[in-house]
C-alpha cells in the first residue's frame, strides 16, 4: 500500500513537472510566432524609411534587403535560442521569476491569435486576383510643332474603367510586317515623361515625337487597373513590401498565391494611324 502510493504521488511530480516543461516549451513556440511576425512588419517599415530618406543609391537597395532578409529568417531562431536559455517570460520555472509559465501564456496566446487574424485577413485581402485588362480610349487629336519645330502627336487617354487607374510610359510603335511582333519600337532620343492617375471617366492629353517615316503608328502605355486609394489597395502595397523586404518574393512566388499584391501593369497600344503625306518642297 505504501509503494503504490509513493509511486502515485511521484508520478503526480513527474506529470507535473512534465506540463510545467510542456508549458514553457509552449510559450518558447509562441514568442517565436511573435517574433517572426513583429520583423515582417518591422522589415518593410526600416526598407520604406531608407528608400524615401534616399540614403543610399537605388543600385545598392539590393545589399541592404539581404540583411533584412536575415534577420527576419533568423528572428524565430533567436527566439529559440533565448527560449532554452530561459530567457524570455514563460520560459522560466515559476520558483525563479515569481510569475508562473500559465500567467505568461494567458497574455501570449491572445496574442499570437491576434496575429494569426490580422494575418489572415490582410493575406485573404492581398491576395485577391488582380483586376482584368483595364478599358481606356487612346485618342489621336492631331500634330503640332514644339519651340524647336519638331513635329509631335497630340493624344488623349481617357480611363473608362470603373477603377481608377495609373498610367505611364507611353512609347510609339512603328508597323513593321517583318518584325515577328508586327511592329518595332520607335525611340526618338528621349523618353516621354507623361505619367497620370485617371479616375474613372477622367482623361488627360499630352504631346510625344512622332514618327519621322511613313509608316503607320500607334502610341501604346503600360497601365495599373485599381490604383484607386482604398484600405484594400493599401493592404496590398503593405503585403507586397513586406513580402518583397522578407525575401518571400520572387524566391517562392511558386508556392504562395502572390499575383494579388504583386501585379503587374497591362500593355496597351491604340489603333494605327496613318502618317499624313507632307506637302513637296
Amino acid at each position: 500500500m505504501l509503494r503504490l502510493t509513493s509511486g502515485s504521488l511521484l508520478d503526480r511530480i513527474m506529470n507535473r513537472c512534465h506540463r510545467r516543461m510542456n508549458r514553457e516549451k509552449i510559450n518558447t513556440a509562441l514568442w517565436m510566432i511573435i517574433c517572426v511576425a513583429g520583423t515582417f512588419c518591422l522589415i518593410p517599415i526600416t526598407f520604406t524609411v531608407i528608400v524615401a530618406a534616399h540614403i543610399i543609391s537605388d543600385p545598392a537597395l539590393e545589399y541592404v534587403l539581404w540583411p533584412l532578409r536575415l534577420i527576419f529568417m533568423a528572428s524565430p531562431f533567436a527566439a529559440w535560442l533565448l527560449g532554452l536559455q530561459e530567457s524570455l517570460p514563460g520560459t522560466r520555472p515559476a520558483g525563479v521569476t515569481g510569475r508562473s509559465p500559465n500567467a505568461i501564456s494567458k497574455i501570449l496566446i491572445p496574442i499570437v491569435i491576434i496575429i494569426g487574424v490580422c494575418f489572415t485577413a490582410g493575406a485573404w485581402v492581398a491576395f485577391l486576383p488582380q483586376p482584368g485588362r483595364p478599358d481606356i480610349a487612346i485618342t489621336f487629336l492631331g500634330y503640332t510643332n514644339d519651340s524647336s519645330g519638331t513635329r509631335r502627336a497630340n493624344i488623349a487617354v481617357t480611363n473608362l474603367n470603373p477603377t481608377t487607374i495609373f498610367i505611364y510610359q507611353p512609347h510609339i510603335e512603328i508597323q513593321a510586317p517583318n518584325d515577328a511582333r508586327g511592329y518595332e519600337d520607335y525611340f526618338p532620343g528621349v523618353n516621354c515623361a507623361w505619367k497620370a492617375t485617371l479616375a474613372s471617366g477622367a482623361s488627360d492629353s499630352f504631346t510625344i515625337a512622332s514618327p519621322t517615316n511613313s509608316s503607320p503608328w500607334r502610341l501604346s502605355c503600360y497601365v495599373y487597373p485599381d490604383r484607386g486609394r482604398s484600405a484594400k489597395n493599401t493592404i496590398k502595397s503593405i503585403v507586397s513590401t513586406s513580402c518583397l523586404s522578407a525575401g518571400l518574393w520572387p524566391l517562392f512566388a511558386r508556392f504562395l498565391p502572390l499575383d494579388g499584391a504583386f501585379r503587374m501593369p497591362y500593355a496597351i497600344a491604340g489603333d494605327w494611324i496613318q502618317q499624313e503625306k507632307r506637302p513637296a518642297g
